[in-house]
């Protein structure tokens, strides 16, 4: 019987002097001022890629690191161990290959030879061993790694273990998780000074002004530079979405987040959007067990909740016809992703009050549902109240501001959140941050003995018997409502292609395209 299975993960593929590995489209050439993709014989390098931020960074330190727009600033200074593509397919980046062991519980790292971090010292075994154990004790490690154990036999190797079997360990290290800082620089107790990684970019901190504007320029030690063709990478951050679209008019930025709203905006400007894919719409049902509110504890409640939203009018109406109805919350044509699967929850008031009135609540109940200034639910949460308001159901919107916003929000004082969630394209992470009970997204920490049963297959198993486990627990979600799903969502990436080549994002969340993504 086999002991581990050997990974030598996809090779570099070279287009002349470019690096292509991560770039869907292959090979490019050509640019906005005539500049070519970096590396192409005669071709100059491109000067300054400008983009806006929806929001600001929240620091240098990697055990911190967020999705989406704001984490283009760790993505530029940070290497990670591996490079995922939009469905978790693993690259090579610091480890070249490595070897998983059959039972998922042992993962030995091969590394890259003679990268350095900025501060000139090696990214070698012992450098990697004491960035992941930083990692493992971060506030986000404590969630994705718990109980971790990582060793380092030699420098060009390194052994992470797991106390339970973890399958999807290899695509935690492509994100966050996975982001290597030099030890010495995790060890001064000034993380929020200029960050030392390995990264394509090194901080421009002269330069920068943190909370509005953050600039880097080109590694030209990384291992992988000629894959990025920019000299300068400057991040600025435009919290107001008016005040993003106009940046982008005016020619101040080459790309930012818009939504659907903006389409018309864009184009009459000569500008693109980028359709994403990957997130979904719809109600967090987090309260149950009815502790807060002892309706929500009974299945027919939820479900009546799920009926009174009319998803095909939600997508044309509110998403203007940019999103697709679903069932389910797990992005399309992932493993837990069932497909042809028929809507359990139609459109049906006349049912949803009966199930009310069977369950005991035809007069309703309140609720207290949180709202975030600024991230485009000005919208749909009238639509929440409404489709409530028609089960009797009073929900009270409660406005949360501030920096400790979404950490309230997520606090387990609220019964019923409604907020888009980017979906992962490997639906493990997506179970691993919604639906467990150490999860992020299940602000009441709430255990389910089915979950628990599917689960153990999944983290055991790999291929299509962890994909059937995680169909089946898809389904049990779908059963027992804990969600409230209206549309598939699509997301926006508005740009000028006059100075950006842009063709598709491979970020694993579909929230905003990589770094290594603009050509």
């Amino acid at each position: 019987m086999a002991t581990g299975r050997r990974r030598g993960l996809a090779p570099v593929v070279a287009c002349g002097t470019l690096l292509a590995t991560l770039v869907a489209s292959g090979c490019t050439s050509g640019g906005a001022n005539g500049e070519g993709a970096a590396g192409g014989a005669g071709k100059a390098p491109k000067d300054n890629l400008v983009l806006g931020l929806e929001a600001d960074i929240p620091g240098w330190d990697p055990g911190k690191i967020l999705p989406g727009s704001v984490a283009w600033a760790s993505e530029a200074v940070y290497d990670t161990i591996f490079n995922c593509d939009a469905f978790g397919n693993v690259k090579p980046n610091i480890a070249e290959s490595y070897d998983f062991a059959d039972d998922n519980t042992k993962l030995t790292l091969h590394l890259r030879s003679r990268m350095k971090f900025s501060d000139g010292a090696p990214v070698d075994g012992p450098a990697v061993k004491a960035a992941l154990e930083y990692q493992v004790n971060a506030p986000g490690g404590r969630s994705f790694l718990p109980g971790v154990k990582v060793s380092s036999p030699d420098a060009s190797t390194v052994v992470v273990t797991t106390p339970k079997p973890k399958s999807y360990l290899t695509t935690f290290l492509c994100l966050g998780s996975g982001a290597i800082a030099s030890p010495k620089y995790l060890t001064s107790g000034h993380l929020d000074r200029a960050p030392v990684g390995s990264g394509p970019y090194v901080y421009d901190k002269a330069a920068s002004t943190p909370g509005s504007v953050y600039v880097f320029t080109k590694n030209p030690g990384n291992w992988n530079a000629d894959h990025y063709p920019y000299k300068k990478i400057t991040l600025k951050v435009l919290t107001d979405r008016t005040a993003r679209i106009n940046a982008l008019k005016s020619g101040q930025i080459s790309g930012a987040i818009t939504d659907a709203t903006t389409l018309n905006q864009l184009k009459s400007s000569g500008l693109k959007p980028l359709v994403q894919h990957g997130q979904w719409a719809g109600l967090l049902i987090e309260d149950r067990k009815g502790k807060i509110v002892p309706a929500l504890g009974d299945v027919r409640v939820r479900r009546a909740i799920n009926m009174v939203f009319d998803k095909a009018a939600i997508a044309q109406k509110l998403y203007q016809g940019q999103a697709e109805p679903t069932a389910q919350i797990f992005r399309k044509n992932s493993a837990a992703w069932i497909p042809d699967l028929r809507d359990p929850y139609p459109y049906d008031l006349s049912a949803a009050r009966k199930l009310m009135a069977d369950a005991g609540y035809a007069d309703g109940f309140s609720v207290q549902i949180p709202y975030l200034a600024n991230f485009g639910l000005d919208a749909a949460m009238p639509v929440v109240i409404q489709g409530l308001k028609e089960l009797n159901i009073k929900a009270e919107q409660v406005t949360l501001s501030g920096p400790n916003a979404l950490l309230d929000m997520l606090s387990g004082k609220y019964p019923i959140i409604f907020w888009p969630l980017g979906n992962h394209g490997d639906s493990r992470l997506s179970i691993d941050g919604t639906v467990l009970p150490t999860s992020v997204w299940n602000t009441q920490k709430i255990t389910d003995p089915t979950v628990d049963r599917l689960w153990g297959t999944v983290l055991t198993s790999q291929g299509e018997k962890s994909a059937t486990a995680q169909k089946q627990l898809n389904q049990h979600l779908i059963d027992q409502a804990w969600f409230a799903p209206w549309v598939y969502m699509n997301s926006f990436f508005g740009y000028d292609p006059k100075k950006i080549q842009l063709d598709r994002s491979t970020d694993l969340n579909q929230l905003a395209p990589k770094l290594s993504d603009f050509r």
